[in-house]
């Protein structure tokens, strides 16, 4: 019976019992006809069940409702007729402990969702057991009640539900929800990026100039590799995914081993070298971004401690040899560990139709990452090191942003109101991001020469971009995105200054935000 049948139903019953269209009470008793002794015959009627039968209570308690509704509600009259009614039931009726004069709007706060569903109805109940019904035909029987929604029982929900009758404060009430806290502790994670490229790049310096070449192209596939991982990872959230995840290394060392293969033929270099470079470097990447993507910040540190520390020996002492033996390590250790926390095969499949959902994650990725190529290429390596070291706090950013607007979302209620919130909240994490960068690019100009006048104006403003790509691209403007990177590293290519680069991806990527923040579904 669906919920409109039923209440057909009730209202009927109620009607039959009162004999008045406004389900108003019925007369005292003292006005009704007298009740026939039990000596008199009872006249054969055909049987009609009581609707407060029929949701579990006996008889003789209507003519309590009718007295109850009868008389003045003082306090001391309502106290009393509730001792007396909780007596006279035998089913799940509240106790006399339990009952109180409770004033409109004390609610549980999961019963509030209850509430507003049965706004029409609570406004025009007769009394709380006709919302009982209500509440058993829409599906909640006490068990539901008592364990997701916090009430004592059936009749306990219908009545601290019936007492909110005609002042519609519980649905008036908004909770005033904590702002919530910087999560400093993803900091961490920017100098773990760290680790898997400083150890091949170590590595590849020692094996000639197309094994550096291999290792660009390497790393930059991985970029954008690990947001597909860390897609792939979270369409499963109460389970490893582990056999897709295994499937995004295998396919992250095939991509490596031919990109490298490739670049080392084109560049005229050994070709064997190349593909194991590539394929090694690859394979690293794509174990980091399982293991980052399932938060095993110790693992990957544990993983990448032995390759980095063989690429230091390598780095002082070279041979082709050591750095072939750094190598392997780097390609076996965060593999093998990867492979041991995705252990549980989880009910993704390991096939193509798993991945391809989070393939635009990769191609944007892999824009942003050749417009960091093209930039280190004009202002050097290390002037971008704060944007690698500060992966973390971009990730945080963006948590933190998003975390406020979610908040926003719960205590207002006017697309203006969101948008008044909405917009300082982005573009200060945007400004203060890049300010961050730009701090570190003074502090890393104390100890290495820079030309801080092109290094500190391009980071800045580049970080600021970061900030808001990395927002759009939870919003899904990966389109867009993809576009906007890949026109700035062809700009930078054909002779476009830092600055100016990094100025106008600023600019393209401030209107989409704006607009963006539009739409209440940003604020999710």
């Amino acid at each position: 019976m669906n919920r409109e049948s039923s209440r057909d139903t009730v209202r009927s019953r109620l009607l039959r019992v009162t004999g008045d269209n406004r389900f108003n009470p019925v007369d005292p008793p003292s006005v009704q006809a007298p009740t026939p002794q039990a000596s008199d015959p009872v006249p054969k009627q055909s049987v009609q069940s009581s609707p407060f039968e029929d949701i579990g209570l006996p008889d003789p308690h209507l003519q309590d409702i009718q007295t109850w509704d009868a008389h003045s509600l003082d306090t001391h009259s309502l106290d009393t007729q509730f001792q007396r009614t909780a007596r006279s039931h035998t089913g799940t009726r509240t106790s006399t402990a339990r009952t109180r004069l409770q004033l409109p709007g004390e609610l549980p706060e999961r019963l509030r969702e209850v509430d507003l569903k049965l706004a029409a109805e609570r406004a025009s109940a007769v009394d709380a057991e006709e919302l009982a019904a209500y509440l058993e035909a829409d599906g909640l029987g006490d068990e539901i009640l008592k364990d997701r929604y916090g009430a004592d029982g059936l009749f306990d929900a219908a009545e601290m539900l019936y007492r909110q009758k005609g002042t519609g404060r519980a649905l008036d009430h908004v909770p005033a929800p904590a702002t919530p806290a910087f999560p400093w502790h993803m900091l961490p994670r920017g100098p773990l990026y760290l680790l898997p490229g400083l150890a091949g790049l170590l590595i590849a310096g020692a094996l000639g100039k197309a094994a550096e070449s291999a290792f660009i192209l390497a790393a930059a596939f991985g970029w954008g590799w690990t947001m597909t991982v860390a897609g792939v990872r979270y369409a499963e959230p109460f389970a490893v995914p582990g056999r897709a995840l295994r499937t995004t290394l295998l396919v992250s060392a095939g991509a490596g081993l031919l990109g490298g293969a490739a670049i080392a033929a084109a560049l005229g270099g050994d070709v064997l070298i190349g593909a194991l470079v590539g394929g090694a470097v690859a394979l690293s990447s794509g174990a980091a971004g399982v293991l980052l993507s399932l938060g095993q910040l110790g693992q990957f540190a544990g993983a990448f401690a032995s390759p980095l520390l063989a690429a230091g020996i390598v780095m002082s002492l070279p041979s082709r040899g050591a750095a072939l033996f750094a190598l392997g390590l780097l390609a076996a250790v965060p593999t093998f560990t990867a492979l041991n926390v995705t252990r549980p095969r989880g009910s993704l499949s390991a096939s193509l139709s798993t991945l391809r959902p989070h393939l635009p994650h990769a191609v944007y990725g892999w824009a942003m990452a050749a417009a960091f190529v093209a930039l280190s290429l004009r202002i050097g390596t290390w002037p971008l090191l704060p944007v690698i070291l500060g992966a973390g706090l971009l990730e945080a950013g963006v948590w933190h942003a998003q975390e406020r607007l979610q908040v926003a979302a719960r205590t207002l209620r006017t697309l203006p109101a969101l948008r008044r919130v909405g917009l300082p909240t982005v573009l200060l994490s945007a400004a203060g991001y890049g300010l961050a960068l730009g701090a570190g690019v003074l502090l890393l100009s104390w100890l290495r020469p820079l030309n801080l006048n092109l290094s500190l104006l391009t980071v800045a403003l580049y970080s600021a971009a970061l900030l808001l790509s990395s927002w759009l691209a939870n919003q899904r403007r990966l389109g867009f995105l993809t576009v906007v990177w890949a026109l700035g590293a062809a700009a930078l290519v054909l002779g476009l200054p830092p600055p100016a680069f990094a100025l106008f991806t600023l600019l393209a990527l401030l209107f989409p935000t704006l607009h963006t923040l539009s739409d209440p579904r940003s604020y999710r």
